[in-house]
């Protein structure tokens, strides 16, 4: 009795899922016809033997351009997604019903050139493999939010990809 409960808590728990975009889950396996399959998009090969798929998709039924990375193990590493701000109010809360209470919700403030400040939102759920979807309101200008799925793997990549440029100037 007591392994069926524990079973159908871990079952239940929106943590225990992975975390997936249109059926094709970060950190689990998928093919390029996967892809060009569920999302409409065509890949092709990229760095490091890696199948990259960019294109446009629909986040919440909110236009989207995608940037999917499947590794040359054929594990998905990253769907990185660039939303307008606008849609921020539309896809949070179908993200939340999807993956449950974000791990996290910041709140900051961006400005622009001109001194105006607006109201930065970032939501993160994490899970215990390391994966993390991040959705923030705002990314790198006021014209783009981000919602971006990643394994550990991937973050540490991009990570180790900026190192070594403090002398490049």
């Amino acid at each position: 009795m007591r392994i069926a409960i524990m079973l159908a808590m871990l079952l239940l728990s929106r943590q225990a899922w992975a975390f997936d975009f249109k059926g094709i889950t970060v950190g689990g396996s998928a093919t390029p016809s996967d892809v060009q399959e569920r999302l409409g998009v065509r890949c092709g090969e990229g760095y490091e033997n890696m199948q990259i798929c960019n294109g446009d998709v629909t986040v919440a039924r909110e236009p989207a351009s995608m940037n999917l990375v499947i590794s040359p193990k054929g594990i998905v590493q990253r769907i990185a997604l660039t939303l307008s701000p606008d849609a921020f109010d539309e896809v949070a809360p179908e993200l939340v019903r999807k993956f449950g209470k974000p791990k996290s919700i910041s709140h900051s403030a961006v400005q622009n050139r001109m001194g105006a400040k607006y109201p930065q939102v970032i939501y993160l759920w994490a899970a215990k493999d390391g994966t993390e979807v991040l959705y923030m309101k705002y990314a790198g200008t006021l014209d783009r939010s981000a919602l971006n799925f990643s394994t550990k793997a991937d973050r540490i990549m991009l990570r180790k990809d900026k190192e070594g440029r403090s002398g490049d100037i």
